[in-house]
């Protein structure tokens, strides 16, 4: 008999890393940056992240982070800024 297929429920980070199709160090990064959540399960060396969780996290994004992070903010505008700027010098 063929066995079934498992599903991983909880994953470590390489695993989110490669079902992401990211590197560990993109996936740390986004993880810092709040992008993707900590780990739910954090227990000394052992951390988890809820793998149905960050499948529906990212499966509803509209673009906009699920939340406001200023520092992000100031980046967009001061890039967003100088940009328009030297477009209509330049026009």
């Amino acid at each position: 008999m063929a066995r079934a297929q498992i599903h991983p429920v909880f994953v470590d980070r390489k695993t989110a890393a490669e079902l992401l199709m990211i590197s560990v160090e993109t996936f740390d990064v986004w993880v810092r940056a709040g992008f993707l959540p900590q780990a739910h399960i954090d227990r000394g060396q052992i951390m988890r992240w809820h793998w149905p969780s960050l499948e529906a996290m990212l499966a509803h994004l509209d673009g906009e982070p699920a939340h406001s992070d200023p520092f992000m903010e100031n980046i967009a505008d001061v890039f967003g800024k100088k940009a328009k700027g030297r477009n209509r010098a330049a026009a």
